[in-house]
């Protein structure tokens, strides 16, 4: 199961390197439209600011000098968060500021996260706990 998630990980980073994503810059404009960014705005490709300044350590206006950006999952049958497949994780795949790459795997509450990867649970999502993993760029 690990070889399978660093193989999708692996897909995701090698897709994002051709794809010219400005990560200096907050602006939705500057990102794939198969990507969105976390940075509170408005517009389909802006998401809540949500836990990211809190797994990252640092403060809200800290984190959106330099927000996290994901890709879209345009192949869900191969992640474990797919609604097809039954599974039972809410959330699975990377995010990235600059400087670093956020993995994350939501996961019913009384579920085991990956080896090695911390946790944390939100109000906003009853019954799950998220695990992450923040790895270096």
């Amino acid at each position: 199961m690990r070889k399978w998630f660093v193989g999708v990980v692996a897909v995701a980073l090698t897709a994002m390197s051709g794809q010219g994503v400005a990560l200096a810059d907050s602006s939705a404009e500057e990102l794939p439209p198969t990507w969105h960014i976390h940075d509170g705005g408005t517009g389909p490709q802006h998401k809540p600011i949500s836990f990211f300044p809190r797994i990252l350590g640092i403060s809200e206006e800290a984190y959106l000098q330099d927000p996290a950006r994901c890709p879209n999952a345009t192949d869900k049958a191969f992640l474990p968060s797919d609604p097809e497949s039954k599974r039972d994780v809410q959330r699975a795949g990377v995010c990235m500021t600059s400087t670093t790459v956020i993995h994350l795997r939501s996961v019913p509450t009384g579920t085991a996260g990956p080896e090695g990867w911390q946790s944390l649970t939100t109000p906003t999502e009853p019954g799950f706990v998220t695990y992450y993993l923040v790895t270096p760029r």
